[in-house]
C-alpha cells in the first residue's frame, strides 16, 4: 500500500463527510486531529507528512461511522461547552449549543452566595460550568442515569471542580434535606408522538428518556410546580430551557398562578426557549 499524507487523508475525508455535513472540512480536520493526537497547527504544517497504517484504519473507521450519522461527539469522544471541552460518552445527552444560555441567564438573575440545584446532570456540563465561571458554590445535581452521574464526576474531576455533588435519583422520588435559591433543567419535553420526526442521529444515539417524558412533553413542567413550593427559597428562580413556541402557552398556564411570576425569554434565533420564573 502506498503512504498516505495527511494531506490525502483530509481529502479523502473531506469527499466523504461532504454530502451529509456543511461542515465537512472542519469535522475532517477535527477528526485527524483525534486519530494523530495532534492540533491544527501540526496538521497545517505536516500536510504531506504520511501517516502509519493503523492511523490510516483508525481514520477510515471514524470517517465511516460519521458516515453512517453518529455524531461527530461521540466520534471524538468530547463535546465543546460554554468553551469547556468535555467527555462524552454513548447513552449520555450530548449538550446543545443553545443550552449555554441558561449560564448566562443564571450569571444575570442569581444573587451572590446562592445555592443550585439542577435536574438532569448529562455529561456534567451546566453545573462545572457554574462552578467553572464562579457563579455558585453550592451545586447538587441529580439525574436517574446512573452512567451520566459516573461522567460527570469524570468531568468535574478533570476541571479540579470540588463544590458540585452529583446524585443518582429519580427526581420524582427526590426528598431533599435542603431548600433552593435557583432551580435549574433542561428537560425531557419532546412529545412521545414527535420522537419519530427527530433526526436519525438524536434518536439512535441520544437517551430516549433525555428526550421525552413519553407523553406531552409537560410532565417535569408540572412537577416543578408543585416541586417548587416546597423547595424553592422566596424569591427564589427556577429557569428551564423548552420545546419552543408550540409550548409557550401550555408552560404559561402551569405557572400562572399565585405562587409565581414568570418571563419568557429568546434563544439565538429569537425563538421562545427558556423560562424564568419567580418565587412570590
Amino acid at each position: 500500500m502506498p503512504s498516505i499524507t495527511i494531506n490525502s487523508a483530509l481529502s479523502m475525508g473531506e469527499k466523504s463527510l461532504r454530502p451529509i455535513t456543511k461542515n465537512y472540512k472542519n469535522e475532517t480536520l477535527w477528526i485527524i486531529q483525534k486519530v494523530l493526537n495532534k492540533d491544527t497547527a501540526f496538521i497545517a504544517l505536516n500536510k504531506f507528512c504520511s501517516i502509519n497504517i493503523n492511523q490510516h484504519n483508525l481514520f477510515i473507521d471514524l470517517i465511516k461511522r460519521r458516515v453512517n450519522k453518529e455524531p461527530l461527539q461521540h466520534i471524538l469522544e468530547s463535546v465543546s461547552f460554554y468553551g469547556y471541552n468535555l467527555e462524552i460518552r454513548k447513552n449520555i445527552f450530548i449538550p446543545r449549543a443553545e443550552t449555554e444560555l441558561l449560564i448566562d441567564i443564571v450569571k444575570k438573575y442569581i444573587k451572590p452566595n446562592s445555592n443550585i440545584l439542577e435536574i438532569g446532570t448529562g455529561s456534567g456540563c451546566i453545573p462545572i460550568v457554574i462552578e467553572l465561571e464562579k457563579i455558585s458554590n453550592c451545586i447538587q445535581s441529580i439525574d436517574i442515569n446512573n452512567d451520566a452521574i459516573s461522567l460527570a464526576r469524570i468531568n468535574a474531576e478533570k476541571f479540579k471542580c470540588r463544590k458540585i455533588e452529583f446524585i443518582c435519583d429519580n427526581f420524582f422520588e427526590f426528598k431533599p434535606q435542603r431548600t433552593y435559591d435557583f432551580i435549574i433543567s433542561n428537560p425531557p419535553y419532546i412529545p412521545i408522538n414527535e420522537i419519530s420526526n427527530l433526526d436519525y442521529e438524536v434518536t439512535l444515539y441520544d437517551p430516549l428518556n433525555a428526550l421525552t417524558d413519553y407523553d406531552n412533553g409537560l410532565t417535569f413542567y408540572k412537577y416543578f410546580s408543585h416541586f417548587g413550593c416546597k423547595y424553592l427559597n422566596p424569591k427564589g428562580y427556577m429557569l428551564f430551557e423548552f420545546g419552543g413556541k408550540e409550548q409557550v402557552s401550555e408552560i404559561k398556564n402551569i405557572f400562572n398562578n399565585e405562587i409565581y411570576s414568570y418571563n419568557v425569554l429568546e434563544d439565538l434565533n429569537n425563538e421562545p426557549r427558556f423560562m424564568l420564573i419567580q418565587k412570590l
